[in-house]
């Protein structure tokens, strides 16, 4: 089943956004109430199918009615607080930090020598837009933590662990 096969007349990614929709900030959509709402099982394949379903239901949800899912490890989905968005494209710009730093890595360790004149051309002019891209990158993240920093004082350290919880 695929998050765009509908159930009845309705795709399950509208009936996943449609249940988001209607939930207040904070509250959690566990597995189990998804799961049910499309029509599976809430064991494992009904739990990964769930995750492709809300996958695809994110930007829908995002652009209709200004709001977020948060994944809770092993309990489901919480719509986002209005306070967490702002982290969550921090998330998504440090994804793409990383991926551009991948890609830098492709450009600057291939093995030229084995590229043909054509092959070699586009290679070079990939790599000076990636630089550049990079570059640009690296900038306005460094403008970002020079305005946060001026903004909220200096960065707190953060001491690494895990925060167990009761019951």
């Amino acid at each position: 089943m695929s998050p765009f096969q509908p159930k009845g007349s309705r795709a399950l990614r509208v009936i996943v956004m449609e249940l988001a929709a209607q939930a207040q900030p904070g509250d959690l959509l566990p597995f189990g109430a998804l799961a049910e709402a499309i029509g599976l099982e809430d064991d494992d394949a009904g739990r990964a199918q769930v995750r492709q379903v809300v996958s695809a239901a994110r930007p829908l949800l995002l652009r209709d009615h200004k709001r977020a899912l948060v994944a809770e490890r092993g309990r489901g989905y919480r719509v986002a607080l209005p306070g967490e968005f702002a982290g969550i494209a921090e998330d998504h710009r440090d994804k793409a930090g990383r991926q551009m730093g991948k890609a830098l890595a492709v450009i600057e360790h291939a093995d030229e020598s084995a590229m043909t004149p054509d092959e070699l051309r586009r290679h070079r002019a990939v790599g000076i837009v990636i630089r550049n891209l990079h570059g640009r990158l690296t900038s306005a993240e460094q403008r970002l933590a020079d305005l946060e920093a001026a903004v909220f004082g200096p960065p707190r350290p953060v001491i690494s662990g895990r925060v167990e919880e009761d019951g």
